[in-house]
């Protein structure tokens, strides 16, 4: 390799990250069409006997439509959430934060307070978003995560210590209503 050769590839520009790849949840994921023929193998005797019982087979049809269709898409560029009968995009900027609901899918906050539901999304999705996204979604490190666990145990030690000196006062308190000292409870009780 000569100087030049050197001098040219030093010069050139760092490589872009790599472009994250969309992400697609679905509700019920695509294997269950499995289940659809099943059911449309079942109504079959009964949709053969002819005249509007050919419409049962509507029912396994629209099953198949809402598996297929119903899903949401997370890219770089917007959320979309796709129902069997429309769809509705989010763009990132319009998006407030996301609402992780203890059973059901995560929602999606627009800055006006208005709720999407991600169909499909639950928390345990949340880290396929962030990656999705192109970093406009951030997840916490596990130290963030660690220093957050402890935090809580602070406070929850904190809240018992209240209690206890609550029920202390309490005590005594109620012990000063009676006519006893501190000391002459203690010693009763002994």
């Amino acid at each position: 390799m000569t100087s030049e050769e050197t001098a040219t590839s030093a010069a050139s520009p760092p490589e872009p990250p790599p472009a994250a790849h969309p992400a697609t949840f679905r509700a019920v994921p695509l294997p269950a069409l499995v289940a659809v023929g099943v059911v449309a193998i079942g109504v079959s005797p009964i949709a053969f006997l002819g005249g509007p019982w050919f419409l049962m087979f509507l029912l396994p049809l629209a099953l198949a439509w809402w598996v297929i269709r119903t899903r949401t898409v997370v890219d770089v560029d917007e959320l979309r959430v796709v129902s069997a009968l429309g769809s509705r995009r989010l763009p990132w900027s319009e998006l407030a934060t996301l609402r992780v609901v203890p059973r059901g899918w995560v929602r999606a906050v627009r800055g006006d307070d208005d709720e999407l539901a991600l169909t499909g999304v639950r928390a345990r999705d949340l880290g396929r978003i962030a990656q999705a996204s192109g970093g406009r979604i951030t997840m916490p490190t596990p130290e963030e995560v660690e220093a957050a666990r402890e935090h809580q145990r602070e406070l929850e030690a904190t809240r018992l210590r209240i209690a206890r000196l609550r029920e202390a006062q309490e005590q005594q308190e109620a012990q000063e209503r009676s006519g006893e000292t501190p000391d002459e409870g203690a010693e009763k009780r002994a």
